[in-house]
């Protein structure tokens, strides 16, 4: 189960429908049509008025991981309900950046220089947002990532075949963003716009980490 899925559940729960949704948090009616589907999630802004919507945790609606399995419902906390979550900011980087972020260990020195996006708790410390290039990841049919989309990148993840994951190629330092697929024996990395022709791993390709997530940048 994903975002969109725990979305949909919560509506379904609360008898409501998108055009609630896009009246209660305020976003377009594109936007939401999007989170429904799993093309993006919602960006930060948008987390407290649609957690007070669907009542529920944030950690739950944004990892699957609840906080506080005993907290009181927004009905019983009043109009001032604030859900109880933890959320973190990570930073928003390049494709450049993202293959030695993991090994950079002055992280703190570039604090300032980095734009930040909140990510939901339920992620490693190691995790960054990348902001997406290029438009081989944009399918005319089913999920399309796009270059307004931003990306939540975790390098402790284990990569599984059907993953979106980003990768070093080769032995020079261009790093690409794919689907990881592993089919009778042989693996590759497939972009979702047919345009862009598969790349086979090697053992010079190096998978930095797997998505998460993908949210519209706005």
């Amino acid at each position: 189960m994903d975002i969109s899925d725990r979305i949909r559940q919560k509506m379904t729960e609360h008898n409501l429908r998108a055009v609630d949704i896009t009246r209660m948090t305020g976003a377009t009616k594109g936007s939401v049509s999007q989170w429904l589907h799993g093309i993006s999630s919602p960006g930060g802004k948008y987390i407290i008025p649609l957690t007070r919507a669907l009542q529920c945790d944030a950690n739950w609606l944004f990892g699957g991981v609840s906080t506080n399995s005993h907290s009181s419902s927004p009905a019983q906390q009043g109009n001032g309900f604030t859900p109880s979550f933890i959320s973190k900011k990570l930073p928003i980087l390049s494709y450049a950046q993202a293959e030695t972020w993991r090994e950079f260990e002055d992280k703190a020195s570039i604090k300032d220089q980095l734009e930040w996006e909140y990510a939901p708790a339920a992620i490693s410390h190691q995790a960054f947002w990348l902001m997406v290039s290029g438009d081989s990841m944009v399918s005319p049919v089913g999920p399309s990532i796009c270059e307004a989309h931003i990306i939540l990148v975790d390098p402790c993840m284990q990569a599984q075949n059907g993953d979106l994951v980003i990768a070093k190629v080769g032995s020079t330092k261009e790093v690409t963003f794919k689907k990881l697929i592993i089919d009778a024996g042989q693996t590759y990395l497939k972009p979702l716009n047919p345009n862009y022709r598969p790349i086979e791993v090697t053992d010079q390709c190096r998978i930095i980490g797997v998505v998460r997530e993908a949210r519209l940048k706005l």
